[in-house]
């Protein structure tokens, strides 16, 4: 009897270590995560849209909702809303190795409304469908010949995503909506009391006017903070990018 509970004691000790290292497995890869993201717009002090984001991913997939609003005096005139979704899977070696597998947009504004449906295999788009048509662009690209995209959705929640540590401020994205690429790259990191600033730039790549995009680099900035809920993760607490109507900033609220 005492050898057997001995041996009960034992396997609850292993047990207890086992969930202990599961948990912390958990919460240092992101496995089975929900996030939710909530971001004011503004430029030049002025509020001009809200953004909320949804995601959900186990370790092997990935799933995203969005809504982009205009507002203030931008709201009052245009009325924009963006309506996006997207689902793919997840690299094994890589946890923010995002592979996106269909992406769906409605958007629509005073004068005119659209919808998009993009598939994706392999990295290469295999079906691209804009409805009720795509905008005029002389300089689009054939998106069939694309290789290693993601989309534009995708490519904010891998940004935005919580991240450990060593995950900070590192890797590059080439992103494409089915008209254009763009490359996303992290290139340095500061730290400054207790909030990381990773640097970076997008570069626009082809599929644009040459005569309204004499600039091709613009860079970006997010700062993260550490996690209340959980100390070896950093959070995104503000967003701050170059575009040709100035410095934008997005301050995130939730």
């Amino acid at each position: 009897m005492c050898r057997y509970i001995k041996l009960r004691l034992l396997i609850s000790d292993i047990l207890k270590v086992y969930f202990q290292a599961a948990l912390l497995y958990f919460l240092s890869s992101g496995a089975f995560l929900a996030e939710e993201f909530s971001f004011k717009l503004s430029t030049k002090g002025i509020t001009f849209a809200s953004f909320q984001m949804t995601a959900k991913n186990d370790p092997r997939t990935y799933r995203i909702s969005s809504v982009f609003e205009s507002s203030g005096i931008l709201g009052a005139f245009t009325r924009i809303r963006i309506v996006s979704g997207a689902h793919g899977k997840i690299g094994t070696n890589d946890n923010l190795d995002f592979r996106p597998l269909e992406v769906l947009s409605k958007w629509q504004s005073l004068l005119n409304k659209k919808q998009s449906k993009i598939r994706y295999k392999d990295g290469k788009i295999i079906y691209y469908e804009v409805l009720p048509k795509a905008r005029k662009n002389l300089y689009a690209i054939d998106p069939f010949t694309l290789k290693g995209v993601i989309d534009p959705l995708t490519v904010t929640f891998w940004m935005l995503k919580s991240r450990t540590f060593n995950q900070l401020c590192r890797g590059k994205k080439l992103v494409s909506e089915g008209q254009s690429v763009i490359s996303v790259h992290f290139q340095n990191k500061k730290e400054t009391d207790d909030l990381i600033h990773c640097q970076g730039q997008f570069k626009f790549l082809k599929g644009f006017d040459p005569h309204k995009y004499k600039k091709t680099n613009y860079s970006f900035n997010l700062t993260y903070e550490k996690s209340k809920q959980n100390l070896n993760i950093w959070t995104v607490k503000l967003m701050s990018f170059d575009t040709r109507i100035g410095l934008v900033k997005a301050l995130r609220t939730r």
